[in-house]
């Protein structure tokens, strides 16, 4: 009854160890180089985000010179 199971836990047992010694992970540099794009996708997006908001202001501006509020 328990040579089944003996028998998967032996395997994962090395599946395990396998895995442990596996060498592959990124290296420096690529973790770098995603940091840095990371970085640089965040300054993109805060630009947009004012390159909106001033539009936005001179819309409204726009619109208020035009209704004579200003």
């Amino acid at each position: 009854m328990l040579t089944p199971l003996a028998l998967v836990y032996s395997l994962l047992r090395a599946r395990l160890d396998q895995v442990r010694a596996d060498d592959r992970g990124m290296t420096t540099e690529a973790m770098i180089i995603t940091a840095i794009l990371a970085g640089v996708a965040l300054a993109v997006v805060g630009a947009i985000a004012i390159s909106i908001r001033d539009k936005g202001t001179e819309i409204e501006n726009d619109i208020d010179a035009a209704l004579g509020l200003l």
